[in-house]
C-alpha cells in the first residue's frame, strides 16, 4: 500500500516536471517566433523605406531645438553674426562685405549655395531660419547613410542602427549643430548621397550632388576629388576619373581665379600657411623642402587630437577599410596644416568633408568583420554593444551638447542676457559698430560690424586706439563676458573717452561708449 502511493507519487511529479519543461519549451519557441517574426517586419522593404526619414525628423528636432535653446541663450558663437551682416548687404543690394574679414563672404569660401538661403530669410527670421536649415542637413544624411548601411553594405537593422546612432552621437555632429552658421554643413548629406546614386549608377544624380558640395565651399572639390577616387577604386574608372578631375579643377578655379579676384588678390587663406612660406610657391617650396616640419605639424597633439576624434568614436573601424578614407586624407592633411584658430570647438566645420568617408568606411568594416547570413551579414552583437558604448562616451566627453554642458538648462535668459538685448535694442541701425564677440550676433545686421578683441598681444591692459576705433560709431563691451580685472575694464573705458566716447548704457557690466558729436 505505502509502495502503491510511492509510486503514484513519483509519476505525478515526473508527470509535473515534464510539463513544466514542455511549457518552458513551447514559451521559449513561442519567444523566439515572435523574435524571428520581429526581425522579419524589420528587415522588410517598407522599413528601409519609412524608417530612415523617421529618425531623420527625429534627429532635426534634436538639433533644431538644441541650436535654437543656445541662440535664445545668447550661447552661439559670432560665426553666425558674419552670415547675418551677409544676409542683411545681400537683402538691401549690396555686395556681402565682410567687416571682420575685410572682404566679400564669397571670396572667403565661395559659398554660393548661400545665395538662394535668402530667399528663406526674407520670409521668416534670418537667424532661426539659418540655425533650423543647418540642422534639417545634419539630419539629412541620416537617409542616405541608412541606406548605405542596408543596401551597399548589406548589413542588418542592428548594424545600420549603431551606425546612425555613432552618427547622431559623434562629436563633430554635435559641434557643428552648435558652432553658428556654415553653409558647408549641406554638403554633408550630399558627399553621402552622391556615395549611394554613384552605386546605382545614376551619374546624372551623383554630378548634380557634386555640384552642391563644390558650391557649399571651395575647398570641398578636393572632396568631390576623393569620392571621385573611390569610385575608381571600386572599378567605376570612367565616372570616378571624371568626378575627380572635376572636383580638382573647381577647387583651382575658384581658389586661385574667382576668389582671388572678388578678394584681395590671392588665395584667401594663404596666411594660415604663413608658417611655409610666402605667396603659393613660397609655400608649397616650403612644404617640399622642410618635409620634418610639416610631419611634426601633422603628427602633434593638436592634430591627433583631431584625427582621433574623427574615427574613435566609430570604434576605428576605417582604418580596416582604408581605401574609402585614403582619397581624402590630402584634404584632412591641408586642414591640420591651416593655422586656424579653434575658437575652443575645434574647427568642426572642416570635419563636414571627412565624415561621409568615415561612416562609408566603417559600413564596410562591419561587412567585413560580419558572417555572411541568408539575406544579410550578421555582425556580432557584442561588436555593436562596443561600437555604440564607444559613440555614447566620446559624446558625453567632446560634444558641445554633452550632459556636462546641461543642455536642459539652455534657453534661459539671466539679468546679464537681458542687459545684452537692452544695450543692443538701443543701437541704431545705421551705426557703425565695434563688439564683444558675446554681443555680436545681436547687432549683426548693419553695413559696418566688427569684433572687438579681447586683449593685446602684451597681456597687458587693454587700451583702445585710434586704428581700433576707426570708423566706428558705438563700441559694445561685456564685461562678464571679458572676465578683465575691474581696474583693466576702467582703463578700456577710460581710453574710449580719450578717443571721443561716452558711455551710454551700464547695466550688469554691459557698457555701450558712444561716440561724441563733432569727436
Amino acid at each position: 500500500m505505502v509502495n502503491a502511493s510511492r509510486d503514484r507519487a513519483v509519476r505525478a511529479i515526473d508527470w509535473t516536471g515534464e510539463h513544466v519543461v514542455t511549457r518552458v519549451h513551447t514559451v521559449r519557441r513561442r519567444m523566439d517566433m515572435a523574435i524571428l517574426r520581429g526581425q522579419a517586419r524589420l528587415e522588410s522593404p517598407r522599413v528601409d523605406r519609412y524608417f530612415p526619414w523617421i529618425l531623420a525628423a527625429s534627429a532635426w528636432l534634436v538639433f533644431s531645438l538644441l541650436s535654437l535653446a543656445r541662440l535664445r541663450d545668447l550661447g552661439l558663437p559670432q560665426d553666425l553674426g558674419h552670415y547675418l551682416q551677409a544676409l542683411h548687404l545681400l537683402e538691401n543690394g549690396v555686395a556681402p562685405q565682410i567687416s571682420d574679414f575685410g572682404m566679400n563672404l564669397f571670396a572667403m569660401q565661395a559659398a554660393f549655395l548661400f545665395v538662394p538661403i535668402i530667399w528663406l530669410t526674407q520670409l521668416f527670421p534670418p537667424a532661426e531660419t539659418l540655425l533650423i536649415l543647418q540642422a534639417l542637413a545634419l539630419a539629412l544624411a541620416v537617409v542616405p547613410l541608412w541606406r548605405i548601411t542596408r543596401h551597399s553594405g548589406n548589413l542588418r537593422i542592428g548594424a545600420a542602427g549603431a551606425l546612425v546612432a555613432a552618427y547622431f552621437f559623434h562629436p563633430s555632429v554635435q559641434n557643428l549643430n552648435l558652432a553658428g552658421f556654415h553653409p558647408e554643413v549641406f554638403a554633408l548629406p550630399a558627399l553621402l548621397a552622391a556615395y549611394l546614386q554613384g552605386q546605382k549608377e545614376r551619374w546624372w544624380a551623383v554630378s548634380l550632388l557634386a555640384f552642391v558640395v563644390v558650391v557649399a565651399r571651395s575647398d570641398l572639390g578636393l572632396a568631390v576629388m576623393a569620392l571621385g577616387l573611390v569610385f575608381v577604386g571600386e572599378e567605376r574608372r570612367n565616372p570616378g576619373w571624371f568626378l575627380a578631375s572635376f572636383g580638382l579643377l573647381w577647387f583651382l578655379i575658384m581658389g586661385f581665379f574667382v576668389q582671388p579676384l572678388m578678394g584681395l588678390g590671392e588665395y584667401p587663406h594663404l596666411a594660415e600657411f604663413a608658417a611655409y612660406g610666402e605667396g603659393v610657391f613660397g609655400v608649397m617650396g616650403g612644404v617640399i623642402s622642410h618635409p620634418l616640419v610639416v610631419l611634426g605639424d601633422l603628427f602633434e597633439r593638436s592634430s591627433f587630437e583631431k584625427v582621433m576624434i574623427l574615427v574613435a568614436p566609430v570604434l576605428f573601424l576605417p582604418l580596416v577599410r582604408m581605401r574609402y578614407v585614403a582619397p581624402v586624407l590630402p584634404l584632412l592633411g591641408f586642414f591640420l596644416l591651416a593655422d586656424v584658430s579653434s575658437g575652443g570647438r575645434g574647427n568642426p566645420e572642416q570635419d563636414v568633408a571627412i565624415l561621409p568617408f568615415v561612416f562609408i568606411a566603417a559600413t564596410y568594416a562591419l561587412m567585413r568583420i560580419g558572417q555572411p547570413g541568408v539575406r544579410r551579414v550578421l555582425v556580432d552583437r557584442r561588436v555593436l554593444a562596443v561600437l555604440a558604448l564607444t559613440a555614447t562616451m566620446f559624446f558625453v566627453r567632446d560634444a558641445a551638447s554633452s550632459p556636462y554642458q546641461e543642455p536642459w538648462n539652455w534657453g534661459h535668459r539671466d539679468a546679464t542676457d537681458i542687459a545684452r538685448l537692452e544695450a543692443a535694442s538701443g543701437i541704431d541701425a545705421y551705426d557703425r559698430v565695434l563688439a564683444h564677440p558675446a554681443v555680436f550676433n545681436l547687432v549683426a545686421e548693419r553695413e559696418t560690424i566688427r569684433s572687438l578683441p579681447l586683449r593685446d598681444d602684451s597681456g597687458g591692459p587693454f587700451l583702445a586706439s585710434d586704428d581700433l576705433v576707426l570708423g566706428i560709431d558705438v563700441v559694445v563691451f561685456d564685461g562678464p563676458a571679458t572676465r578683465w580685472p575691474q581696474p583693466d575694464r576702467k582703463i578700456f573705458g577710460q581710453s574710449l573717452q580719450v578717443l571721443g566716447f561716452e558711455e551710454s548704457f551700464n547695466g550688469e557690466g554691459i557698457q555701450v561708449f558712444v561716440r561724441r558729436s563733432g569727436s
